[in-house]
């Protein structure tokens, strides 16, 4: 299963609106849907609950583990994490109730709903019809990304998620691996869980505030002009050259890695799709776009030429996520 989807019965677990993903899995609608219409067009329906774990104490036998719970998918009755007695589950369905909030609050529409591994893992992700262009002709399109977790690590998490319309980058850091810190809203699961519309007008507008904040910090980065030894010296901050630890082949040939991609970010700086811009060509918008740009299309394509699924979860939910976050601060601090 390289592809990472959850598949149950054979049928992929993610509904989508549009295109059809890299990974040509999963089932396609037509039209608007609710979030608790996308939840069960991808086969989201089902529902997790807490049991107690037992072990073999060999001379008396099996005996419960005490303080500590198994969360259990229940229609194949497999288990996603385990928990403290803290724990409360948060539903597939409650977490569509709180996007759905979103998308009455504000006239947003769910366009992917999915699960990752055996359903560890689930998102949605939804258009705010709040499009900008950061110059004439560069238009950007926000999303709110919605992630839960049923693995015992990850809460329910809510992110402002921008993608930049003539190149597809996805602008902004996804969640990285500490949901916490990362997400614009995000709830734990312990006994005051509970997902209201409250919850949910509070997360629309920290994410409203966001964006406004975002729209304002990219204008101001393609107001900054850079150019080339500027261009190389960010990509030096956001990948640091290789430290010989003592003089060996392995640290030349890292050194030769990175001078090659220092080239390639340079190439996407100049050259990349919508670089070329009039009012993007030569400024730190260009040099934080080359990046996006790599991060999204270029790291996750293998020399084989296919996709791979464990990069593509890195740049969602792993360390490339945090990447581009430092990419963006680096950025921003060229613009003052």
């Amino acid at each position: 299963m390289a592809h990472r989807i959850s598949v149950n019965n054979g049928n992929a677990e993610i509904a989508y609106a549009g295109e059809t993903p890299w990974h040509g899995l999963g089932t396609r609608v037509d039209g608007l849907q609710t979030a608790a219409d996308m939840i069960k067009r991808a086969g989201l329906e089902w529902t997790v609950e807490l049991r107690s774990i037992y072990f073999d104490a060999r001379v008396d036998g099996v005996r419960p583990v005490p303080g500590f719970q198994a969360v259990v998918r229940t229609d194949h009755c497999v288990t996603l994490g385990i928990v403290t007695k803290r724990y409360q589950p948060i539903q597939n369905t409650q977490a569509a109730e709180m996007m759905d909030a979103l998308a009455t609050e504000g006239d947003a529409h769910v366009e992917v709903a999915g699960a990752l591994e055996t359903g560890e893992r689930c998102w949605m992700l939804a258009h705010i019809p709040a499009d900008f262009e950061v110059v004439s002709g560069d238009a950007v399109r926000p999303y709110v990304l919605l992630a839960w977790g049923h693995d015992g690590k990850h809460g329910l998490a809510a992110k402002l998620t921008p993608i930049r319309v003539v190149c597809h980058n996805t602008l902004t850091t996804a969640l990285g691996r500490q949901w916490s810190q990362t997400a614009d809203v995000y709830v734990r699961h312990n006994k005051n869980a509970s997902i209201r519309i409250e919850e949910a007008q509070r997360a629309l507008g920290l994410i409203r505030k966001k964006l406004e904040q975002t729209r304002e910090g990219y204008r101001a980065l393609a107001a900054t002009p850079l150019d080339p030894a500027g261009a190389m010296g960010y990509f030096g901050r956001v990948f640091p050259r290789p430290v010989a630890e003592s003089s060996n082949l392995s640290f030349e040939a890292k050194l030769a890695g990175w001078k090659e991609h220092q080239r390639k970010l340079i190439q996407l700086f100049e050259t990349g799709q919508g670089n070329q811009l009039p009012g993007v060509s030569g400024t730190a918008w260009a040099v934080y776009n080359a990046v996006t740009q790599w991060t999204d299309h270029t790291y996750p394509v293998l020399q084989s030429g296919k996709v791979s699924a464990t990069r593509i979860q890195s740049v969602l939910f792993g360390s490339y996520a945090d990447l581009k976050r430092r990419a963006l601060t680096e950025a921003l601090a060229l613009a003052g």
